[in-house]
């Protein structure tokens, strides 16, 4: 397996050992191979299987647009995920990339007063994880926001406790996907789930691991 960590739009990166050291490890010890990708079109050069986008900074252009597509024909996996409350304005910077595949990543905060960590409601937990869930049972969402399903094909992948609320309304789902081609996108409202304050939480490890793996 060949994971791309991109950081050609100004993405957090796996080699930022601060935050993304257990994931890496994690991952090397099943046998995968990761590394960045500065150049988003190498993508599509370079064998790769997964590609992740990890709160990109900087709007996707058409022809990133044509490039993942590309990728997504051929049977890649891409993985793209911001945060809550429209940071960095976060939310346009991914709907530029996923708005083209029908999810849409809302400008929000998702709050669990009762289902949370350590009494924080912006710690979000669930147990309702509807794919990648071998193993796991619940999951901690730091910081999310929601997900806006705008395609019939689109599916949710991770939703929150019905205890949770989003600061715009409506269903909190925390994380979908949608195929494309012989490959999937897959949009989820944070990304630290799976930095080094997250990932030894509750199942998040195995989740990231069968995200990235499966």
């Amino acid at each position: 397996m060949r994971i791309a960590w991109d950081v050609s739009h100004q993405e957090f990166t796996i080699e930022d050992h601060y935050y993304f050291s257990i994931l890496k490890r994690g991952l090397v010890a099943k046998g995968a191979e990761v590394f960045e990708l500065d150049v988003l079109r190498d993508v599509n050069e370079r064998h790769v299987d997964v590609l992740v986008l990890n709160y990109p900074e900087k709007p996707f252009t058409r022809r990133d647009v044509e490039i993942i597509s590309r990728f997504l024909h051929d049977g890649g996996r891409v993985l793209i995920f911001g945060y809550y409350s429209n940071e960095d304005n976060i939310a346009a910077t991914v709907n530029s990339l996923t708005k083209h595949f029908g999810l849409v990543l809302r400008a929000d905060k998702v709050y669990d007063p009762v289902n949370n960590e350590n009494d924080d409601p912006y710690l979000i937990v669930t147990s309702r994880i509807y794919d990648f869930n071998n193993g796991v049972k619940k999951v901690l969402f730091p910081c999310s926001a929601s997900i806006k399903i705008l395609s019939k094909d689109a599916v949710t992948v991770v939703e929150a406790e019905k205890t949770a609320k989003s600061t715009l309304g409506g269903k909190p789902i925390l994380m979908a996907k949608i195929a494309f081609g012989r490959g999937t996108l897959i949009l989820g409202g944070t990304c630290v789930f799976w930095d080094n304050f997250s990932i030894e939480k509750y199942d998040n490890k195995v989740f990231s691991l069968n995200l990235l793996l499966r």
